[in-house]
């Protein structure tokens, strides 16, 4: 059996085919798209390619299938941790990948489904219109600052009519900037609000999304991201390893008699452990009643902080939601 190592980029990529014993049959730089790839990958049988985790891995991935070898996403954390070397090039980079293929030293990814990728590529896109309203915000409190006004603490409704009043009354020159930058962040504050509504509509529509949105202080924002990113609650065992896989769990230094525990290790998908950490501040600050969970953190809280008290609640909210996915059951706040 013959092994392939891709090492991707945007543009081109390194493309290695090794025999069975290791040996290099084919070395060569591609174009990254369905036809440089197919000029290396065409008329072979049975090629095991692996690739390392990237945006382009699921795309490239399809590709390889569809010229009839098996394609392999592997963890790019841990295939850095197997190859040491202090020269690094695409080409030893695909080169290394083809022996991790032959060896089977590899820790291969799961491949989320066509719906996940598309809930993340949704939510992806409504993250990124938060933060270029946020960065335009940040933008037009600079500037201000710089001509000696402040702006405070403003409710979004009132925003664009504080920054227009302090701005005429200040430095009337700055108002035609600031207006055309208040215009964007308008825009993209509008444009994540409905897309935000439209992900409501969508969870309510959803059977898995609306039993899991029934738990205090999850929304559907939070409730899509959990369900793009985990995919498949079957392949956890236990809560315990969903909280890992999010970096929700402390990090250990262990050796000997040392055994030092630190602060959890942020491993896994960033976007939803920041979903996760907003629901607990919810569910701890604003949410209205009670409930186990939120009586359990507010006593966290007077122990040990609040910060510790917050994630640890988060914590327990992905451990509690993929419970309540694995086994179908409704959650009942008592």
């Amino acid at each position: 059996m013959e092994h392939c190592g891709i090492d991707l980029a945007v543009k081109s990529s390194s493309v290695c085919i090794t025999d069975g014993v290791g040996k290099v049959v084919l070395e060569r730089v591609v174009a990254t798209d369905e036809e440089g790839l197919a000029s290396v990958l065409r008329g072979r049988t049975g090629l095991r390619c692996l690739l390392e985790a990237s945006p382009l891995a699921e795309w490239v991935a399809q590709i390889v299938e569809g010229l009839g070898h098996k394609a392999v996403v592997i963890d790019t954390r841990k295939a850095t941790g197997v190859i040491r070397t202090k020269k690094k090039t695409d080409r030893l980079d695909a080169r290394n990948l083809a022996r991790m293929s032959r060896t089977g030293w590899y820790t291969s990814v799961h491949r989320k489904s066509e719906a996940a990728r598309q809930m993340r590529t949704f939510l992806q896109a409504r993250h990124g219109l938060i933060e270029t309203a946020q960065s335009q915000g940040a933008r037009i409190r600079g500037l201000m600052r710089a001509h000696g006004i402040r702006l405070g603490a403003v409710p979004e409704s009132q925003y664009g009519v504080a920054v227009k009043r302090l701005t005429l009354e200040r430095a009337p020159q700055l108002w035609p900037v600031l207006e055309a930058l208040l215009q964007v962040r308008h825009q993209a504050m509008a444009a994540a609000a409905q897309m935000k509504r439209t992900l409501a509509a969508a969870s309510v529509e959803d059977p898995v999304r609306s039993r899991l949105m029934k738990v205090s202080g999850v929304g559907p924002v939070t409730v899509t991201a959990y369900v793009a990113t985990i995919d498949d609650p079957r392949r956890f065992r236990r809560g315990d390893q969903v909280a890992a896989y999010l970096g929700l769990v402390p990090s250990v230094n262990q050796s000997g008699e040392l055994d030092r525990h630190g602060h959890i290790t942020r491993d896994g998908d960033k976007l939803l452990r920041s979903y996760l950490f907003e629901a607990a501040h919810v569910l701890l600050t604003k949410k209205r009643g009670s409930c186990p969970i939120k009586r359990w953190g507010l006593k966290l809280a007077r122990k040990k902080g609040y910060g510790k008290a917050k994630v640890a609640v988060a914590r327990k909210l992905a451990v509690l939601l993929h419970h309540l996915w694995l086994t179908g059951e409704n959650y009942l706040a008592a």
